[in-house]
């Protein structure tokens, strides 16, 4: 603990030294953002891909463009939570290309039909404490007027910035899938049979704030 308070302190110190490589790294991770962000935007303007009937082509264009970008196996690790190290290796790799299916469709039922008009990356109002660490939030505004918050977690690894969590209006995905997860688990007593009930009942998962969900995980 002690370490990590004074890993903590230096790091902070570090930062007020050279501020500027904190806002270089968001700078960074924001242009990773607003690129993929630009790209939703193209496939959302493909009549092509529109309505309830194409959630699969939908989906599969979702993942070449999301795919670079977000870290599948970091995040089904997190969703599996404590039961990851009950898993073994095999049921940790079918899990993580189980929960990049879900993740898909979710993405692919949440945008289909929806009419975006403008995004903006928010300045933060703050410098990340971790340079390898950035939030980026965008509002974006629909046609009808209604506007929504995106918070992405973004982590750099080697030379790349990856997606490791995101909230949609308050909403963090990974809590929410995490509950799923433990839910499932207590039904089925094993990590295998979770895994299988998993496939089978989270293709039309809905999301809602849960009290634990507080927005604060990343």
């Amino acid at each position: 603990m002690i370490k990590r308070w004074m890993l903590a302190m230096l790091t902070a110190l570090a930062l007020m030294a050279n501020p500027a490589v904190a806002q270089a790294s968001w700078q960074e991770a924001s242009a990773v953002v607003d690129a993929a962000t630009r790209d939703m935007l193209a496939l959302m303007d493909n009549d092509g891909l529109k309505g309830s009937d194409n959630i699969e082509p939908l989906m599969r264009e979702i993942e070449k463009v999301i795919s670079p970008v977000v870290d599948f196996p970091y995040i089904a690790k997190s969703v599996m939570g404590k039961y990851y190290r009950r898993a073994s290796d095999a049921e940790r790799e079918r899990f993580a290309e189980v929960f990049k299916t879900t993740l898909l469709r979710t993405y692919a039922k949440s945008i289909a039909g929806f009419e975006l008009t403008r995004y903006e990356i928010q300045t933060p109002a703050g410098e990340s404490p971790e340079p390898s660490k950035q939030v980026v939030t965008v509002e974006v505004r629909s046609a009808n007027g209604e506007a929504y918050s995106l918070v992405y977690y973004m982590l750099k690894q080697g030379d790349r910035w990856t997606l490791v969590n995101v909230m949609v209006d308050g909403i963090n995905l990974r809590i929410t899938f995490r509950n799923q997860f433990s839910d499932l688990y207590q039904q089925n007593r094993t990590i295998a049979a979770t895994i299988d009930t998993w496939a089978a009942k989270m293709q039309d998962v809905k999301l809602e704030k849960t009290a634990a969900d507080d927005g604060s995980e990343g």
